[in-house]
């Protein structure tokens, strides 16, 4: 398996980590537009963007040290990811994203 096929298979496995990487191909955006625009709580949000961060598939915009407005961008890896998984029918709810 290749690294995007890898990548897509752990984000898949994770309704939030879906979610926020979707919405994160929209644009940058703080924890709190990431709850508006999907529903999510805080920490489901916090502990998926952690986790996306770890493996390369977003990137913190700011200082690791903020505390408040913590901005997250998709990284080329995570579009990749998310990419793959659009072709690939791995994408649960049947929608298709908006490449940025």
């Amino acid at each position: 398996m290749g690294q995007v096929e890898d990548d897509a298979s752990f984000v898949v496995r994770s309704p939030h980590r879906t979610m926020v990487l979707r919405r994160l191909a929209e644009g940058a955006a703080i924890p709190a537009q990431i709850r508006e625009d999907t529903g999510q709580e805080y920490s489901r949000i916090s502990e998926a963007a952690g986790t996306l961060r770890e493996r390369g598939l977003i990137d913190l915009v700011v200082d690791d040290d903020t505390k408040r407005g913590r901005l997250y961008s998709i990284t080329d890896r995570g579009d990749d990811a998310l990419q793959f998984m659009d072709e690939n029918g791995m994408l649960s709810d049947g929608t298709s994203f908006e490449r940025r």
